[in-house]
């Protein structure tokens, strides 16, 4: 079959003249080598691109992740904070006004909270903020029910018994609110009521738009947050199953990462992040998912593509034109010039046809040909050129990577590490810990009375106060221990390869360094005191966060018991404690 086809092409083009050959061989080429420049540019440019844009939506889908875990996080620890505050015992069975200007105060502070009340054991609202669904019954809410048991969170959901009390939002939408709900206990132990909190998942929704517009300004990418069960709790298809179960317990344990999607039928570039609990705040499993359509993405590639096809196409053309005007019957020049040409790209480096003539035809194509290795060589440097600017971009890509890394994990105000650095560190240290038996120790720094701080001096001073005993604590400290600040006032020291007398010693030094030196700000000398809670790791430990918070039960007692002083906590009865100084 093949020999018959070759026979009836070889005797067409025995009938055919030299000069439409020439042109018929000329533009078969130039097609080929345009069609398979196009096709691998576009291939391999595509698969980058694609590389780099799920790259930056895994990295923009983190980002959000990590704020919904901060707030959710912070918000959880207020409340349970303000649940098992010693002054507030007399207000939780006491005057509902004052109990209700406390929780006003804290509403105040934090504009995510919607509302925030307290219900007796029997579901009645004893105080409220602005006094809503004061004495109304919440017996039969699923955040009462599971706060009377223990601390609980509660998914998204739309306002019930909320909604006809507040303010439309502007949008038409229902309001939804996340549930954050805590036990309140008297000195007895005796649960007598529920605190619980409606955070506005209007939090969500702002903290979703200013990354849009920071990272997408002007793009067809959307971020989604997704349920435990898979469903959107925020985005353009709210309601709907973005993924399957199985696909959606796959990225569930890989935590962050990135695909192609090719649901329903489009093909979509998606960045995925799960939203991690933080400190003692268990988290919602919930996901976020930024996602851009594959078509649109890589529309600038597709764009190249056809300009690289139209351009080689063009080129064709003219070469088809050239060959078929310049070719005559000049077989001997031809054969000159086949010989010539059939050295080409066998030797490195640059090489060029010799002039040609013979006949005005053939100095013709000489020329032609000449001129196309020229053209050659020019869009071979500019293709080099490129090749060294992509490479210088994509050095800079991976340098601002790292940049935002550190920066993920820097606390902005003292240059030390900020909690998610810390706990990675502290994370390590105890399974090392576990595996090696070698004792670690966790210290929890608090300012003493850092609030008259920043009535006294105000708010700039007291960031030069947190700035100046972070450094006064860091010069306490050896190179293998690790020193972060977690919020506000409060710092966490991770001591490695310390026994009881050296966690002691090294409390103390910490402790006298800041009391001895006070503060200079602007004019003013403010002196200052901490409170320390010392531990160590102990067998029973679960995981470096049951350290830490005995440590932090060691500052509630150093607090509680005169300030300026430090307790060791032991890991063998909530009551044993020591003073260390």
């Amino acid at each position: 079959m093949a020999v018959r086809l070759t026979k009836k092409l070889s005797t067409y083009l025995g009938g055919l003249s030299v000069r439409v050959q020439i042109g018929l061989a000329a533009a078969a080429l130039c097609t080929i080598l345009v069609a398979s420049t196009a096709t691998t540019t576009g291939y391999f440019g595509a698969r980058h691109m694609s590389g780099l844009i799920r790259q930056d939506l895994a990295a923009t889908a983190e980002v959000l992740a990590d704020q919904l875990s901060r707030t959710l996080g912070s918000r959880y620890h207020e409340v349970g904070n303000l649940s098992r505050l010693a002054p507030l015992q007399p207000l939780w069975q006491g005057d509902p006004a004052a109990l209700r200007k406390v929780l006003e105060s804290l509403q105040a502070s934090y504009s995510d909270y919607s509302w925030i009340g307290f219900a007796d054991p029997s579901g009645n609202v004893v105080a409220a903020t602005g006094g809503l669904l004061e004495k109304a019954s919440v017996a039969e809410r699923p955040w009462f029910k599971k706060g009377m048991l223990g601390p609980t969170v509660e998914d998204v959901h739309e306002a019930k018994l909320l909604s006809g009390y507040l303010t439309p939002q502007k949008s038409g939408e229902p309001f939804r609110f996340v549930d954050v709900a805590f036990p309140v206990q008297n000195i007895a132990g005796e649960t007598i009521g529920v605190l619980g909190a409606h955070l506005s998942w209007n939090f969500a929704a702002q903290l979703r738009r200013v990354i849009l517009d920071a990272s997408y300004p002007a793009s067809s990418a959307d971020i989604l947050i997704l349920s435990r069960d898979g469903k959107v709790l925020l985005g353009a298809t709210l309601g709907s199953e973005l993924f399957a179960q199985d696909r959606r317990t796959r990225l569930m344990s890989e935590k962050t990462g990135h695909f192609v999607d090719a649901t329903g039928g489009e093909r979509s570039l998606v960045g995925f992040a799960t939203v991690e609990a933080h400190a003692d705040y268990p988290g919602l499993g919930w996901m976020v998912a930024a996602r851009q359509s594959e078509a649109v993405a890589l529309a600038p590639v597709h764009s190249m593509i056809w300009t690289i096809a139209g351009v080689g196409f063009g080129v064709a053309l003219i070469g088809l034109v050239l060959a078929i005007v310049m070719a005559r019957s000049i077989a001997a020049p031809i054969r000159s010039l086949t010989a010539e040409a059939d050295g080409l790209g066998r030797a490195a480096g640059p090489q060029m046809l010799s002039r040609h003539g013979g006949s005005l035809e053939v100095e013709h194509l000489s020329t032609a040909l000449r001129s196309l290795l020229r053209r050659i060589w020019v869009a071979e440097e500019r293709t080099n050129e490129a090749e060294r600017r992509a490479a210088e971009g994509a050095e800079q890509y991976a340098h601002d990577i790292r940049i935002l890394r550190t920066m993920a994990d820097t606390d902005p105000l003292t240059n030390l590490l900020n909690r998610r650095a810390f706990l990675g560190a502290a994370n390590d240290a105890f399974e090392y810990y576990k595996r090696y038996d070698r004792p670690i120790a966790a210290l929890v720094v608090d300012i003493d009375h850092f609030k008259k701080v920043n009535d006294t001096y105000g708010h700039a001073a007291g960031d030069a106060v947190i700035k100046q005993v972070g450094e006064l604590l860091g010069v306490t400290l050896r190179s293998t221990d690790k020193l972060a600040r977690f919020g506000g006032e409060e710092f966490v020291i991770l001591l490695r390869e310390v026994d009881e007398e050296a966690a002691r010693a090294l409390a103390n030094r910490a402790r006298e360094s800041v009391s001895s030196k006070p503060i200079g700000y602007g004019q003013a000398l403010i002196s200052v005191t901490v409170s320390i809670g010392v531990t160590l790791v102990a067998k029973p430990d679960r995981d470096i966060q049951d350290t830490i918070e005995r440590a932090d039960r060691g500052l509630y007692m150093a607090k509680n018991t005169g300030r300026n002083r430090a307790f060791l906590m032991y890991p063998n009865a909530e009551t044993d404690v020591r003073q260390v100084a």
